[in-house]
């Protein structure tokens, strides 16, 4: 039996061997509960919990797991947009691009910034939202922003508090704080 990890597709798969005999899978034992063993057909089901899904293959005996990835997504942008939690942002535009902060989102959401065209990007604000940047604070609401100044800035940012806080916590550049 062959174990196969792949990080780009968070897939695992297990690959049963072909020919030679043997005698099969005896048991699995997982992180908790004991040994599980084969019911009275052979067989010892696999079933995926939350967010993670189980399927096989009789053709070629391989059973994946899979998990959501936890990696952003990232896209090249030209025009303004509302940020979305979970995702990278290579800017492009013909002049400066305008991302505005998610009005939803959690503890721990977060989004990237990178000015891949030197035309600069800026972070808008919504009511009641600001950006903490070392020691620095945007002005509240609809009036902060944050706007880089040179090709190859960039900017991850996290929420600290649900719907209304963001840190930068990593950067590169110099940024105009309002």
């Amino acid at each position: 039996m062959v174990f196969k990890f792949n990080p780009i597709t968070n897939r695992l798969d297990i690959t049963g061997t072909s020919g030679g005999g043997g005698g099969g899978i005896s048991s699995i034992t997982g992180d908790s509960g004991g040994n599980i063993g084969p019911d009275g057909s052979g067989n010892i089901n696999i079933i995926g919990g939350g967010s993670v899904t189980v399927s096989g293959n009789a053709l070629t005996n391989t059973l994946t797991i899979s998990v959501p990835s936890t990696f952003f997504a990232w896209s090249v942008i030209t025009a303004n947009q509302m940020a979305v939690t979970f995702n990278g942002y290579f800017i492009n535009g013909g002049s400066r691009v305008d991302v505005t902060l998610p009005a939803t989102s959690s503890v721990g959401d977060t989004f990237q910034l990178v000015d891949k065209g030197g035309n600069l990007w800026r972070i808008l604000q919504g009511a009641g939202q600001q950006i903490k940047f070392k020691n620095s604070s945007t002005t509240l609401g609809v009036g902060g922003s944050i706007t880089s100044q040179i090709v190859g800035d960039s900017a991850l940012l996290v929420c600290s508090v649900a719907n209304t806080e963001w840190w930068i916590v990593d950067s590169i550049g110099t940024f105009v704080v309002v």
